[in-house]
């Protein structure tokens, strides 16, 4: 089996193997470097180059483990693995360290080769390792961090489809190390949702989100549904062992006389809006095991999709859609360690709403219109406002959790759309006044602000600040006695401003 990297590059090809439990060799070549990587039943055994500081020789003098006159003995073309065998026999080297450097070059290897989106690449199933290896390496995380490195444009490109299924996990992961806006992203993903709908919620740019997406899906942090495969038919998988899911009773096959449409409606719609699992399945949040069993058993007996088989296609697809999301709602929560991580998840959620929610309102209320509907669609059509209102309200909570880069994103995307708001042009120029490549553009936003809030004390400090940050000192104190003008209680203001003239 082969093909080229730009088609498969080798994150996927090694997510592939390691899902369907696959074992062999595989075989990489860009511009004349040859990486070769072993499996065994998916698990990834060993990774070797032909380059020459990527030899464990190499990796043993750089850490001064072996004298050059101990390494001497040896030829350049004895191979890693005999070379690390003797000096263990010879006691030169301990096993546990020949481990800890063979991990270590494995990984580096692995880092490189990552980062290759064109070449080719050759599988052979029949191929083994004749020595046995233990490289201890945390492959997610290699491959969240090859992924992050990535061209934009390649990483985006792997996404065909707008309208792909991303699902959280079943079993929800918790890495510690996810960038801010990785973090910002997977927050958004607790139930299955399109990549069109989570490159909108992202507020960052589709080329941008998209390689968080594609890095988050790489190391199986989200799942997503249309991964290419190119091992079908190959080998025989091993299967893994069936995992315990939930199991509806038995159920009518003809449509249920006793249910009532408009019951089947409200259930639909209930559903749908749901925020949470709990809301899923109508419970509360301490609601015991034995009550959500007996929950999820009432609604399978009168929601269940197979008593709609005669009904209108359309009807049955919402139920489909509605009931497979009442099954995940009670296989996460039936289970005592995924409804801890679950809710975790929704606490982070809570506190990011809140933050939201305490962001400034704009000083002069108006009145809030009714969403518009389209006539023939039931779904209201979100307005560039409404959508700006939003934006804004993330923004300033990943502001206040230090997701610059996010805030960033969804504050420039509120501004562009409704540049007449002051609030948005304000935090959008504070954003950009922290970094030293961007306080020219900040001044503008802030200026704008200004002009169209001329009283408001805070706007013209965030003002006087960037002026301050920029040696600019006169600048900075007239904009701040301007907002001890407008606010003379203002305690920040005076405080500036005091340390100004000084």
């Amino acid at each position: 089996m082969n093909g080229q990297l730009s088609e498969q590059p080798l994150a996927e090809l090694i997510r592939e193997i390691s899902s369907t439990s696959f074992s062999g060799r595989l075989r990489l070549e860009h511009e004349r470097v040859h990486v070769v990587v072993y499996f065994g039943d998916g698990k990834l055994l060993y990774a070797a180059a032909n380059v020459r500081t990527l030899r464990i020789r190499e990796y043993l003098k750089k850490a001064e483990l072996i004298s050059d006159q101990d390494l001497a003995q040896f030829n350049e073309r004895v191979s890693d693995t005999d070379l690390t065998k003797v000096l263990c026999a010879q006691k030169l080297l301990s096993p546990a360290v020949a481990e800890e450097m063979q991990t270590r070059l494995v990984a580096d290897i692995l880092r490189l080769a990552l980062l290759w989106t064109d070449g080719a690449w050759e599988f052979e199933s029949r191929s083994r390792l004749s020595e046995q290896f233990n490289t201890k390496i945390d492959l997610d995380d290699l491959l969240l961090e090859g992924a992050r490195r990535l061209p934009a444009k390649f990483a985006a490109s792997r996404f065909g489809d707008p309208a792909e299924i991303i699902t959280p996990r079943d079993e929800p992961l918790v890495n510690d190390n996810l960038l801010p806006a990785e973090g910002f992203l997977f927050s958004r993903v607790d139930r299955p949702t399109t990549v069109r709908d989570l490159v909108a919620v992202s507020g960052m740019g589709e080329e941008e989100a998209l390689g968080h997406l594609y890095s988050l899906s790489v190391a199986d942090l989200l799942k997503r549904e249309q991964w290419p495969t190119v091992f079908q038919g190959q080998q025989k998988i091993a299967q893994p062992t069936p995992k315990k899911v939930a199991l509806a009773p038995a159920v009518e096959r003809e449509p249920a006389r006793d249910t009532d449409p408009q019951d089947v409606e409200n259930l639909l719609v209930r559903v749908k809006n749901a925020r949470n699992y709990y809301e899923v399945l109508g419970v509360e949040r301490e609601a015991s095991a034995p009550d959500l069993k007996a929950v999820y058993y009432q609604l399978a007996r009168r929601y269940h999709p197979d008593r709609f088989r005669k009904s209108e296609a359309g009807l049955l697809t919402r139920i489909e859609a509605a009931f497979a999301r009442i099954t995940q709602a009670y296989d996460t929560l039936r289970d005592d360690g995924l409804r801890a991580g679950y809710n975790a998840k929704l606490e982070v959620r809570k506190k990011v709403d809140q933050l939201a929610e305490s962001a400034p309102k704009p000083r002069v209320q108006t009145p809030e219109q009714p969403a518009a509907v389209v006539e023939g669609n039931a779904e209201p059509v979100i307005s560039a406002a409404e959508r700006a209102a939003t934006q804004f309200k993330e923004g300033f909570a990943a502001l206040e959790l230090g997701q610059k880069k996010v805030a960033l994103g969804l504050l420039a995307s509120a501004a562009r759309a409704v540049p007449n708001e002051p609030r948005y042009r304000a935090f959008y120029g504070q954003v950009l006044a922290r970094n030293e490549a961007t306080r020219r553009a900040a001044e503008t936003e802030l200026s704008a602000a200004i002009r169209l809030d001329p009283k408001n004390a805070e706007y013209r400090m965030m003002l006087a600040e960037l002026y301050r940050d920029l040696g600019l000192k006169l600048r900075a104190q007239g904009e701040a006695e301007r907002a001890v003008a407008a606010d003379p209680n203002n305690r920040k203001a005076r405080a500036l401003l005091r340390t100004l003239k000084t």
